[in-house]
């Protein structure tokens, strides 16, 4: 199988490593950053380019591992004659392929990568779609490879895991970022409060999130509230956000 991965930022560094530690060619690189591309390159051992007109044609599978506007402009750009064009996003519908190739699909790693992070494939869910059949039987095979954990996903479906990684994933390490923050600013280092983040992401393996949801909101405890509200005086973009939250989840958790 040859490979051609169009994109050089932290998804397809990682699958591009996934697929060469499986025996898999890299055949070509594509990036319109020349920098990241010749990290990628020296990280596979494939050559790169960053004119998309010098695209290798004759590839088995293509990746776009690209931002969802990048992608839309890429794909305008190039006609490659055969071989399977698939997308690893989110929430970009599989149907964007149409009238661009004839075999095409998805295959989106349901995980947050970091280019230097070092991240084990197998235990990613890996979410398949396809235009037929036959397309949708290679990506699982390949899926298979990879990853434990393999599903065959619609875009509407694959839209709402999306949104549902976002709040779980990128809010949730938004509000790490606020509380380090809190943390420097009084002398502490995010290290303190790891453990406690750690107990957290544990515990929603045997609980349900809402059944694991404790702290002053759930009981509405407003004299705490009131405390952390004076507080954050200083930073009303994060006193509101403290007020949304804390009435949701005392919304969520109040006895009928």
């Amino acid at each position: 199988m040859e490979v051609v991965l169009i994109g050089s930022g932290s998804v397809a560094t990682h699958l591009g490593l996934a697929l060469q530690a499986k025996g898999i060619s890299i055949k070509q690189v594509y990036s319109r950053n020349v920098s990241n591309a010749e990290i990628l390159s020296k990280k596979l051992d494939a050559p790169f380019i960053t004119d998309i007109s010098e695209i290798y044609m004759d590839a088995d599978i293509y990746f776009y591992a690209l931002t969802d506007s990048a992608f839309k402009s890429i794909l305008r750009k190039i006609d490659i004659p055969k071989g399977i064009q698939v997308h690893t996003a989110g929430g970009i519908a599989m149907k964007e392929f149409e009238g661009f190739t004839s075999n095409f699909g998805v295959f989106y790693p349901l995980q947050t990568f970091s280019i230097d992070k070092p991240v084990d494939f197998s235990q990613i869910p890996i979410c398949i779609e396809a235009c037929n059949e036959e397309v949708q039987e290679y990506l699982l095979e390949l899926a298979k490879l990879l990853s434990t954990k393999t599903y065959v996903v619609d875009s509407e479906q694959r839209k709402k895991l999306h949104l549902a990684a976002v709040f779980a994933c990128n809010f949730t390490n938004y509000m790490y970022d606020i509380a380090s923050k809190i943390l420097n600013d009084s002398g502490f280092s995010f290290e303190m409060i790891q453990p406690l983040i750690a107990e957290t992401a544990d515990k929603i393996k045997t609980l349900s999130p809402y059944d694991a949801q404790t702290g002053p909101a759930v009981r509405m405890d407003e004299k705490t509230i009131s405390k952390h509200l004076i507080m954050l005086n200083k930073r009303p973009d994060l006193k509101k956000i403290y007020k949304l939250l804390t009435k949701n989840i005392y919304i969520r958790h109040k006895k009928n």
